[in-house]
């Protein structure tokens, strides 16, 4: 009878740990990429009333006899994890991603250099994909540690640089607007940095508009000297090749004060793109002489280089974003996306596409070999088997879908079935120990 109570002490403490499983997988119904546990039942040694015996066929002996067994209640037998693929939830943020498939993202401490031990590594393995990129540029995830992956090969994933034209800025330039002083000639002479042109406006914005619409046409009959006289010095050949744009001009305009509390800020830029657009003589037409101190600069133009696709490492490291070989700094990303194939693209601040890097995903043997660590970490366990490194490529590792997040694969109705065999499962084994207890009182009661 003692032995029952044993058994049934054995059974209780089975029970209330796999409620104790139970209880931490409801617990974790809207963990990110949490993974429910089963426990498994296992009955506990045993011990022989009977030994069992062989038969014998000879005269006079006895037949075989079967060992007679009595139990001592139930064990633990393991508790694993269920791996499957929790539901996508949608997010906001375009950098989260989730696995679909039985792949593990790589993240960690740094490790310098590239490499292709994981087991070595020190990295963990992790199936929440909250990716953010921090102040250096990294791709890191919300426990600040690195995403690991396949970094570009030098010299590859540089975007298409567009041609550019040839400008030529001039900052600052004093504004003269006055009566043009030639016997039949109407409007004012709009003077900007030494250059001149009749405008039959009388409005400030008016007569710099003018002018700007008129050197832009490089139109000779219509530029004058100061005096009404037309000029004949080669404007249509030096501004043929430029269009101006208007910037802005300050100041306020008085006719009284010849208008030289005004200044203003323009933009020659060369109608042709790429290096054949370099300014050759505006330069030389600004500053005017009473004007030395205006602000000039001038750039050059160049021609249109292709892009160069993307090649990457074939070991891991930590992805950044890349160096934008013209400025030697990071490219200045504003918007992101994560592929299928783990690919990591931005838009930088010129409308580029900008390749930075690929994910990669970890294959492990025996995924119930992995032991969980802090939060959402697996560490790689004695009886993982292989890990390896593969890209995103739909095999068994699957695939990564951008803008979502795993949900947790805790099945609700199952636990509460769980739930409630195990609560009766509890019940039976405590009403085993009271029948037990009244059993022994009763020979209690016998003695008396």
């Amino acid at each position: 009878m003692v032995r029952s109570m044993v058994a049934a002490v054995a059974g209780l403490k089975a029970h209330q740990s796999k409620m104790d499983v139970i209880g931490n997988n409801i617990a974790n119904v809207n963990t990110w990429g949490f993974k429910s546990f089963s426990y498994n039942f296992a009955d506990s040694m045993y011990a022989n009333s009977t030994n069992s015996t062989q038969g014998s066929a000879r005269n006079g002996e006895a037949g075989g006899r079967n060992a007679s067994q009595v139990g001592y209640g139930s064990v633990m037998s393991s508790i694993t994890n269920e791996f499957g693929t929790g539901s996508p939830s949608p997010s906001a943020n375009p950098l989260d991603c989730m696995i679909d498939g039985t792949g593990f993202f790589l993240v960690g401490n740094m490790v310098n250099g590239s490499f292709t031990n994981i087991k070595d590594s020190g990295l963990y393995l992790s199936r929440v994909g909250i990716f953010r990129v921090d102040s250096n540029g990294y791709l890191v995830d919300d426990n600040r540690s690195y995403v690991y992956g396949y970094a570009l090969q030098d010299g590859t994933g540089i975007p298409e640089v567009p041609a550019t034209a040839a400008s030529y800025e001039v900052n600052g330039a004093d504004v003269d607007i006055r009566p043009a002083q030639a016997a039949g000639v109407t409007g004012n002479v709009v003077t900007i940095g030494g250059l001149s042109i009749l405008s039959q406006n009388s409005t400030t914005d008016e007569c710099i508009k003018d002018w700007v619409n008129q050197m832009s046409k490089a139109d000779g009959a219509s530029v004058v000297n100061p005096d009404g006289s037309a000029v004949t010095t080669g404007l249509d050949t030096t501004f043929s090749r430029y269009k101006i744009e208007y910037i802005d001009y300050q100041g306020e305009y008085d006719s009284a004060d010849l208008n030289r509390d005004l200044s203003v800020d323009l933009r020659f830029v060369a109608k042709a793109t790429g290096e054949d657009g370099t300014p050759n003589r505006v330069p030389n037409q600004f500053p005017a002489a009473d004007n030395p101190n205006v602000d000039i600069t001038t750039t050059t133009g160049q021609n249109r280089e292709a892009s160069v696709r993307a090649r990457y490492d074939t070991q891991l490291s930590a992805l950044r974003i890349p160096i934008d070989p013209k400025t030697n700094q990071q490219y200045e990303i504003q918007s992101y996306k994560i592929n299928e194939d783990g690919t990591i693209v931005g838009v930088d601040k010129d409308n580029r596409t900008i390749t930075i890097g690929k994910i990669a995903l970890a294959i492990v043997e025996n995924p119930n070999g992995l032991e969980k660590d802090t939060g959402y970490y697996y560490t790689v366990g004695a009886n993982a088997g292989d890990v390896t490194a593969t890209e995103a490529n739909g095999g068994p590792a699957g695939i990564i879908k951008g803008g979502y997040l795993e949900m947790a694969n805790v099945d609700l109705a199952n636990e509460f079935s769980n739930m409630i065999t195990c609560q009766r499962g509890f019940q039976a084994n405590s009403k085993i120990i009271t029948v037990t207890d009244e059993m022994l009182q009763e020979l209690v009661n016998m003695k008396r």
